[in-house]
């Protein structure tokens, strides 16, 4: 599996879950513009930059609190 494959499959799911789709759409946007993430191609060094930010946006901290995004972030990085 692909890391595009491991974002729409893990992470958007979460996300989604607990935002909602455009909520998530849009931290995911932000977080892989931050990362500076290519769109089709992502290698492992971009999805971990790319989980970092996500992990670190202020309204996955709201909602999810740090040791949230930190478990969150984890189990991430564990998929790739």
């Amino acid at each position: 599996m692909g890391y595009k494959e491991i974002i729409e499959q893990h992470v958007r799911h979460r996300l989604e879950d607990s935002f909602g789709k455009t909520l998530a759409t849009l931290i995911i946007m932000g977080a892989s513009n931050a990362a500076s993430m290519p769109i089709i191609d992502p290698s492992r060094d971009d999805y971990i930059r790319f989980v970092d930010h996500l992990c670190k946006d202020q309204r996955v901290l709201d909602m999810w609190g740090a040791a949230g995004a930190a478990s969150a972030n984890a189990q991430w990085k564990q998929l790739a």
